[in-house]
């Protein structure tokens, strides 16, 4: 790789241990995948320190000891536990004494600890050709394909980036990738967020890493919707890009957005084939559940004031458990305009910096004995993503029920679960 004076000093050791660590990671990356030199960086997404993994909070506390600070404005992906209302999610409190040393290690570093997976609903949005990092694929696609940043799926690669300021060029970076590759017919009228949730799992079940353009939305998605719809084509497969033509910049058409190139498929998403996803991801015979789920990937405000419209006045049924997560930002937000105080009375839990699939919920991991972790029986969660579903089988190892918003609410408030498509 070509490297700059100031990119080779800091490889040279010349601007500190962490510096040289993390650019030699670079290095080392950009090689692997051809790079010919280095960009520059706008912004970074980056790792926690998950508590529930052995060591890993160390290793976010090791770079701060070797004196490493982030050298562009920089958010803190999801964490294993809500460090200020760890009690109501029944975390042990070993756990959350952990999660909250990653947090000091996060302030020494100079990330803003957002601990969500949505930084874009924080204040953090990336801007038309930043070059920017993540480690978080929600936020790769969303800032990819919504704001026209420039980002790849970049796992523990976005902490060296960011404490350099530097990333590889290849990839998502670069003009000849950022084409589409599937033509995506939508032949259905989406009825809420969570169908834009189910779209985006068929598709990206059958474009895989491609890149794909949608057309037949009825009318221009809101911002909510294009978030459900990126993180279900990021979880089912690895996209990292896709395109509606009007949203995504600078494509106008789809012509535009294909360069001259002929699709490698064309896609028909039908309601029947929304319908399937519902199914698959329905599993619990019986309709027995232990936990309503909505936030995923962490409410925007806009959705935390949909919830207390549905909540307003209500009440959930006795023995239910109903849970909210969103980032500390958008609880903050919402405190102020009285919404938490409105799902606090309706009997829902508002958590922030994790989730069920980060929490102690999880059995895929392997924590460290001595923080006493031991992971509920669960017979299954109420979600409305997609994304959500597929991570509570992975991670959880319990079964599912999808469900949309307005139904999963509805589910909580009588005790019985409501299927999608049947809101009161």
């Amino acid at each position: 790789m070509r490297l700059t004076a100031a990119e080779q000093r800091m490889l040279d050791g010349g601007e500190g241990p962490a510096k040289q660590k993390a650019m030699s990671g670079l290095v080392q990356l950009g090689r692997a995948f051809g790079a010919e030199r280095m960009v520059e960086i706008g912004y970074a997404h980056i790792h926690a320190g998950m508590a529930l993994y052995l060591h890993d909070v160390e290793l976010m506390e090791d770079l701060a000891d070797l004196g490493a600070t982030m050298a562009v404005p920089s958010s803190v992906n999801i964490a294993n536990a809500d460090t200020v209302n760890w009690q109501a999610t029944g975390a042990p409190e070993s756990l959350a004494r952990l999660q909250q040393r990653a947090a000091d290690a996060q302030h020494r570093l100079g990330a803003a600890c957002t601990f969500t997976c949505t930084p874009y609903w924080a204040g953090h949005w990336p801007t038309w050709n930043t070059h920017m990092t993540s480690i978080e694929s929600t936020v790769t696609i969303f800032c990819n394909s919504v704001l026209g940043a420039r980002s790849n799926r970049d796992g523990f690669f976005a902490v060296y980036a960011g404490i350099t300021g530097r990333y590889p060029l290849f990839g998502y970076h670069l003009d000849e990738n950022r084409r589409g590759t599937h033509l995506v017919r939508v032949d259905t009228p989406l009825r809420s967020v969570t169908d834009f949730s189910a779209l985006g799992f068929h598709v990206g079940r059958i474009v895989g890493e491609g890149v794909p353009v949608f057309e037949g939305f009825e009318r221009r998605p809101s911002l909510d919707e294009l978030d459900a719809l990126g993180a279900a084509l990021a979880t089912s497969g690895g996209v990292a890009l896709f395109v509606v033509p009007g949203v995504t910049p600078p494509y106008a058409t789809a012509a535009q957005a294909f360069g001259g190139r002929v699709p490698d498929a064309a896609v028909d998403a039908r309601r029947a084939d929304l319908d399937a996803v519902y199914d698959y991801f329905c599993t619990r015979g019986d309709g027995a559940f232990d936990i309503v789920h909505v936030g995923c990937p962490h409410a925007s405000f806009e959705e935390m004031k949909e919830y207390g419209r549905l909540l307003d006045g209500k009440r959930i049924a006795a023995g239910m458990e109903l849970w909210v997560t969103t980032s500390r930002p958008v609880r903050r937000m919402a405190e102020e305009a009285g919404i938490v105080r409105v799902l606090e009375a309706a009997g829902a839990k508002v958590i922030s910096d994790t989730c069920p699939i980060s929490c102690h919920f999880a059995r895929t991991v392997s924590p460290d004995p001595a923080l006493g972790v031991v992971p509920p029986p669960l017979r299954a969660i109420v979600v409305d993503s997609a994304k959500q579903a597929k991570y509570v089988r992975d991670m959880i190892r319990c079964d599912t029920l999808l469900t949309g918003t307005a139904e999963a609410i509805e589910t909580a408030l009588t005790g019985r679960f409501v299927r999608h498509g049947r809101a009161a």
